[in-house]
């Protein structure tokens, strides 16, 4: 799924660039969901703002800034446009109208013709959570992919592959600079690597990330 899907207007008889909302819960959730695909996004031209609606204080020690990683690891990717918002961590659920309302504006202001989002079917409350918001608040947006983090495993079944080879260093670079997750084993590199390698060989492909389509306008 090379990029430049969407309705994108044309500007002096050329496609205007994709644009892209990323939709994370948390510090690093759109690292690892679909940081390698990001960057190459914004490699190719695409137009990208990242919206993380938690610092992710519950999940990480105090001895390093959850708020601080968001936006280092992001710029790895290539991700300049980052909104940080301070909802309860673990509990977004109880903030889901606003979190829409949050969405709805980011969706107004910044017109994106694909948005990523995460998985409906996720373990993990909050995720589970954002997935609610963004489908109502994307509601006009053609393109609506859902990701994968680990907490979704083995329930998710992508259909929508994206092959990353060269940008999957970036990506494990990116997941480096949250130092407050080095613990976590799913953020071993060669588990990360594993990963990718993983979804590439469900459809004959180097390493790659999947992605279940909730719309996908062509």
């Amino acid at each position: 799924m090379d990029g430049q899907g969407g309705h994108s207007p044309v500007e002096d008889g050329r496609p205007a660039p994709l644009r892209v909302l990323a939709l994370g819960a948390h510090p690093d959730d759109l690292e690892l969901g679909c940081g390698a695909t990001l960057a190459k996004l914004a490699q190719q031209g695409a137009v990208i703002r990242a919206l993380v609606f938690t610092r992710g204080h519950v999940g990480g020690s105090t001895a390093h800034d959850r708020s601080a990683e968001t936006p280092a690891g992001l710029a790895a990717l290539g991700v300049e446009d980052v909104v940080q918002h301070d909802f309860a961590d673990t509990r977004l659920h109880q903030s889901l109208n606003a979190i829409i309302a949050a969405i709805e504006e980011a969706v107004a202001d910044f017109q994106p013709g694909r948005v990523y989002t995460m998985f409906n079917a996720d373990r993990h409350q909050d995720h589970r959570t954002l997935y609610e918001a963004s489908a109502v608040a994307c509601r006009r947006v053609p393109q609506i992919l859902g990701y994968e983090t680990p907490s979704s495993y083995p329930n998710f079944l992508p259909t929508v592959f994206e092959p990353i080879a060269p940008f999957l260093e970036r990506k494990v670079a990116a997941l480096k600079l949250h130092q407050s997750q080095e613990h976590r084993l799913y953020m071993d590199e060669e588990k990360v690597r594993a990963a990718a390698h993983f979804r590439g060989a469900q459809v004959d492909l180097g390493p790659s990330e999947g992605f279940i389509p909730y719309k996908m306008v062509m």
